[in-house]
């Protein structure tokens, strides 16, 4: 018989459904980022309604992350803890993994607590912070589907493969196209390795979250696995 704590619970849902949630809305806040930067409207979309959105979407990421934060530490399952969910690759539970979801995590904070006080500590400070939102995206991708429960499950698949994709094209076709032929060479590779990246994480999936026995090469402890599946 499994135990209760292996048992899925409600705490353990919130947090595989917000995880997912926060890679959609941080994809859209990179995406629009990318499209206020280049300086993109159109007569349906015009740029005013972009920076606010992107702000609003910002501020959303937070909320559901802290929730995503609370339900991993609260749910029993994986025994996380405070330690775990503030100090990158501490955990006991898939270290690797879970670690690049901190550090994205904690990142996506300063982004968002820097543009609250941007007037404060000016432009050019805030703008190399938000650099390192190229960072957070890859991160937080990899977190998800490293650790998550749901990396093998279609809608899982879909939403992380259309999050790819809109980041690839705003990438490809809005920032590294913006001001051609000026730069023209640097732009070229700059796109073809971010093709490569996305050929890079499809190789790896199958090889990886998709391959049998990924649980226990991501480190979920020998414990956690027998109570999973006892034996008979």
């Amino acid at each position: 018989m499994i135990s209760l704590a292996v048992t899925p619970s409600p705490l353990w849902y919130a947090d595989r459904g917000t995880g997912a949630i926060v890679m959609v809305l941080l994809t859209a806040t990179v995406v629009l980022g990318l499209g206020t930067t280049v300086r993109w409207k159109s007569p349906v979309w015009p740029k005013y309604i972009s920076v606010p959105l992107h702000r609003n979407v910002s501020i959303l990421i937070v909320c559901f992350l802290v929730v995503h934060v609370a339900t991993a530490v609260l749910d029993p399952f994986a025994k996380l803890g405070l330690r775990d969910a503030l100090v990158p690759f501490s955990s006991w539970y898939r270290p690797l993994w879970l670690g690049l979801g901190v550090v994205a995590a904690e990142l996506v904070a300063a982004l968002v607590l820097t543009s609250l006080v941007r007037k404060r500590i000016g432009y050019k400070l805030w703008r190399f912070i938000h650099w390192f939102s190229y960072v957070a995206w890859p991160l937080g991708l990899l977190h998800g589907l490293g650790t998550g429960s749901d990396a093998a499950m279609a809608w899982f698949l879909w939403a992380q493969a259309a999050c790819v994709l809109a980041t690839w094209l705003a990438l490809v076709f809005w920032r590294l196209s913006f001001g051609w032929p000026r730069h023209r060479w640097p732009r070229l590779a700059a796109s073809v390795l971010c093709s490569l990246a996305v050929v890079g994480l499809a190789v790896w999936m199958l090889n990886g979250p998709l391959a049998p026995g990924w649980a226990r090469i991501a480190g979920t402890p020998i414990s956690l696995l027998q109570a999973a599946h006892p034996a008979p």
